[in-house]
């Protein structure tokens, strides 16, 4: 994946105008000065079942295990809890991803964030101890590691549905851990922080102080990924990821990553405020496209991905269906190379399919620097390039086509388990010949299919 060419910083520009956000009716939640009543036995000081549960309830912790489970050991700590209260712990010697989990209930889609105490002991590794809610790839608050004394932790969220599973956790989804967690006095309340914007296919959730341009730049750039959203649409043929016709983009604190795909697509705070002040030079956003593009991945409809071979690559492929298809605008670093083989980077805009130069010959893992080269080694965005160039030449509506055919392929068949890379490229030019008028196989020369074999037998 090219990155996004943002960086870093604790620093946002004042908007010079109060930030309006969206005008909903905050729920009423019962609070004392420690925790919330909406959540049973907050303060962990009534007895909490260890036994290994199947499912979470309602009004009380319960232990629900997962990955590794049996490396864990869980147990209350008298005396030790915030302010010498009692706490439930999560200890394990070897990585695990296992918590506590409990039914709460709340309005859907309303923001809520949710805080808790965490004290850790050598925690080391993966996504450490935090809060999160019970489903694969949920968001998580940041996390926890090393040795500490009590941190506050947070949550924000908006539910889906009026009951949701929140979880304190040790390790997490693909980002398991170990050591010792702490957790104490867990609070609900509504998010105030929040500055919310809806547009007809998106809403987007951020903190009010990564604001760094005026609400007019957030409507144009919600109007464009409105847009955006109908282009993948279209492309897909009316399918739409998670069966919701909107998309949600959410901050999200302490990601390891720009930013994660999914319902929603969690956004890294540090990058926001950055990011949006690329609006005023008309930038679509890179990133945000590049995510939106994964949620459109075959996987959000039911079916099989195994043929994705390089999702990162598809990602980038199916956002330019959209740049090709609305003329759209992207602001990216690009690195400009000398006959020397030395480069300098540069900030440049491309315009529909100007892209296809950045995945040509501006980044270091593009098309003159790997295939045309008859170098084996990781080529992404050269495959990319390959790819849109394919487009030029057969039309958009041949990859329409073919993803109808892949698309409805169910899990169970499964016709690329086992495969390597060069045998699932080999899959895709297949389902592609059979749609189109010729072998697509014919817009590659001899030596590129060559060098993508020697490179993709590998992966």
């Amino acid at each position: 994946m090219v990155s996004v060419s943002c960086s870093k910083s604790g620093n946002v520009t004042d908007p010079g105008t109060d930030v309006p956000g969206s005008e909903v009716e905050k729920p009423s939640i019962d609070t004392d000065d420690e925790f919330s009543t909406i959540v049973g036995n907050a303060d962990m000081e009534k007895d909490v079942s260890l036994d290994l549960k199947s499912e979470a309830m309602e009004g009380n912790w319960s232990y629900l295990g997962g990955w590794h489970q049996e490396r864990a050991k869980v147990y209350h700590v008298e005396n030790r809890g915030y302010k010498g209260s009692r706490c439930l712990a999560i200890h394990a010697d070897q990585t695990v991803d296992v918590g506590f989990g409990q039914v709460i209930k709340l309005i859907p889609d309303q923001p809520y964030k949710i805080s808790a105490r965490v004290k850790t002991e050598n925690v080391s590794g993966g996504a450490g101890a935090h809060l999160s809610l019970d489903y694969l790839w949920a968001p998580r608050s940041a996390p926890v590691t090393g040795t500490t004394d009590w941190t506050n932790v947070t949550l924000e969220i908006e539910p889906p549905t009026e009951e949701v599973v929140l979880c304190l956790k040790l390790g997490g989804t693909a980002a398991d851990c170990s050591g010792v967690a702490y957790f104490d006095n867990v609070t609900v309340r509504y998010n105030d922080d929040l500055y919310i914007k809806e547009s007809d296919h998106l809403k987007l959730v951020i903190d009010k102080s990564h604001l760094s341009v005026g609400e007019n730049y957030i409507e144009e750039c919600l109007a464009r990924l409105d847009q955006a959203y109908l282009a993948y649409k279209e492309l897909f043929r009316g399918k739409i990821p998670y069966e919701k016709d909107r998309m949600v983009i959410r901050a999200a604190p302490g990601i390891d990553a720009w930013a994660y795909a999914g319902d929603p697509i969690q956004w890294n705070s540090d990058y926001i405020a950055s990011t949006l002040m690329q609006l005023k030079k008309g930038d679509w956003v890179f990133g945000i496209l590049h995510e939106m593009g994964h949620n459109f991945a075959p996987g959000r409809f039911n079916g099989t991905y195994a043929w994705n071979f390089n999702e990162e690559l598809f990602a980038n492929f199916r956002m330019y269906y959209v740049l090709d298809k609305l003329n759209a605008t992207i602001v990216q670093t690009a690195n400009i190379y000398n006959p020397d083989g030395t480069y300098t980077s540069v900030e440049k805009s491309y315009v529909g399919k100007e892209i296809m130069q950045l995945y040509k010959s501006e980044c270091s893992n593009g098309y003159d620097m790997t295939i045309a080269k008859g170098r084996a080694v990781e080529m992404g965005n050269a495959l990319c390039y390959c790819l849109c160039r394919m487009v030029d030449k057969y039309g958009w509506q041949l990859w329409m086509d073919t993803y109808e055919y892949l698309y409805n392929i169910t899990p169970e068949q499964k016709p690329e388990a086992g495969m390597t890379g060069w045998d699932k490229f080999e899959y895709l030019m297949d389902a592609l010949s059979m749609h189109n008028y010729e072998d697509v196989r014919k817009s590659f020369t001899k030596a590129e299919l060559n060098v993508i074999k020697e490179y993709l037998q590998t992966q």
